[in-house]
């Protein structure tokens, strides 16, 4: 009887650790791809670039246009702090394309930003972004690469 109970035992946290295994490399969906975006919109709208930049792995860079490549959650935080500074109001992400494969995918999306001008002039801008996401241990879905750049016509000399 010990013998069987011991051999169920076994048995049974074999199948539970193989399981925890296939969830773990399971795709993610649309909806858990985009959440990074959104919540990162959410930090920004309350102007809290730590909260931005922890949505990034510590060793995640990000790709912004005209501008060099920066690398690291603490540069990034940096970044985002000098975004908010520079007149950011507020900001929505919609996300148009996400896939995954096991614990690494990608997300794509606009992102429609509000900036106030030194005039106190609101504009809105539309910019498009991709972000390379990669799955952490607690199974949060991290950017390791972002980039965007300006759905705006370049201006005419």
């Amino acid at each position: 009887m010990k013998k069987t109970i011991l051999a169920l035992f076994t048995v049974t946290l074999f199948i539970t650790s193989c399981t925890n295994k296939v969830e773990k490399n399971k795709s993610g969906t649309v909806e858990e791809l985009g959440q990074m975006n959104r919540d990162f919109a959410k930090a920004m709208n309350a102007q809290d670039a730590a909260a931005a930049a922890n949505l990034y792995d510590e060793n995640a860079s990000i790709l912004p246009p005209n501008e060099p490549m920066i690398t690291g959650r603490e540069n990034i935080k940096k970044y985002m702090q000098g975004f908010l500074d520079a007149g950011y109001v507020s900001g929505s992400a919609s996300t148009f394309a996400a896939e995954s494969d096991g614990d690494l995918g990608y997300e794509t999306g606009n992102f429609v930003i509000k900036m106030k001008g030194v005039d106190g002039s609101i504009t809105e801008e539309t910019v498009k972004y991709m972000e390379i996401l990669k799955r952490n241990q607690e199974g949060k879905w991290m950017s390791i690469y972002g980039m965007w750049s300006s759905n705006a016509p370049e201006p005419s000399n």
